[in-house]
């Protein structure tokens, strides 16, 4: 099951996307990364690189990854609890790095090799929706629900049509329908974006996400306290004082973004992410304030 190509070996870094937790792995060149296609992994977005705990330095841990375990219990997945960035899982003594955290590594490059997680042990059964249906109407209107791994947060969106192929960002949208954007937490997420207003999404048990901002402290980035799972961007509040210290683009772009509650589609339930026309978004890694890798 090697995920790392053949040859000499070569030290990588990785690190969560706050830093908390820093580290190093000699392997062979890195060419492919497993994806696998069980519940975890697909709303995690993981890209997993196997190897053997001696092959891993940790650099730097300040103790804050949560653990969670599903299932048969037989891996502990490890995320940061401050930014919620899945790190890896372990077994016994193997571990999982997961490839998205791994600096300077082009991950959309790499050769995926397809596993069929999905068909070992019981079937996933979604956590059911039972909140309020967002209040927005749409002649031609679809619903979709959506959760955490553990089902302590759940999610409903409704569009404006299907959420496939066909489905296109409304006329006045600052960005395309869906996005996979390369900023620093983009790709440590692996996040699927789409565009809806506040009105098209409910979130039911709010209370149990956690949300992370940097940079200019303006959208916070929501994931369950306990599995990780990113659902929403949300925007910070702000005072007048911390408003008016914003750059003017800054504000504009918190202005356009305040009716708007983006939503990461892997959290959908039973969803075909190649079902939808996505778009990689390139400008993100080059916005101001640059993310400097640990």
């Amino acid at each position: 099951m090697a995920e790392s190509g053949e040859g000499s070996t070569k030290t990588y870094r990785g690190n969560c996307h706050c830093g908390a937790f820093v580290f190093e792995v000699t392997v062979p060149e890195i060419k492919l990364a497993m994806v696998c296609n069980c519940s975890i992994c697909l709303k995690k977005g993981y890209m997993w690189l196997y190897t053997s705990k001696e092959a891993v330095t940790i650099i730097n841990d300040e103790g804050i990854l949560t653990e969670y375990q599903f299932g048969d219990g037989k891996i502990n997945h490890k995320f940061c609890s401050k930014c919620g960035t899945g790190v890896m899982g372990t077994m016994g003594e193997h571990i999982a790095l997961n490839l998205r955290t791994f600096q300077n590594l082009d991950q959309w490059s790499l050769e995926l090799n397809e596993y069929d997680g999905a068909k070992l042990g019981s079937p996933y059964e979604p956590p059911v929706f039972t909140g309020g249906e967002p209040s927005a109407v749409f002649e031609n209107s679809k619903l979709y629900h959506g959760s955490c791994h553990c089902g302590a947060v759940k999610a409903a969106v409704k569009l404006d049509g299907p959420l496939d192929e066909t489905y296109k960002a409304a006329e006045d949208a600052p960005l395309p329908a869906v996005v996979e954007c390369n900023c620093s937490i983009c790709m440590r997420g692996g996040f699927v974006w789409i565009y809806p207003n506040r009105d098209q999404v409910s979130i039911e048990g709010a209370e149990n996400l956690q949300y992370y901002y940097f940079n200019r402290q303006l959208l916070g980035k929501a994931f369950c306290k306990t599995c990780g799972v990113y659902l929403i961007n949300e925007m910070k509040p702000k005072t007048d004082e911390e408003l008016a210290a914003l750059p003017e683009v800054a504000r504009k772009f918190r202005t356009a973004a305040l009716k708007m509650r983006p939503f990461n589609i892997r959290a959908l339930n039973n969803f075909d992410l190649q079902s939808v026309k996505l778009t990689r978004m390139v400008e993100g890694a080059d916005r101001p304030a640059p993310y400097v890798n640990p």
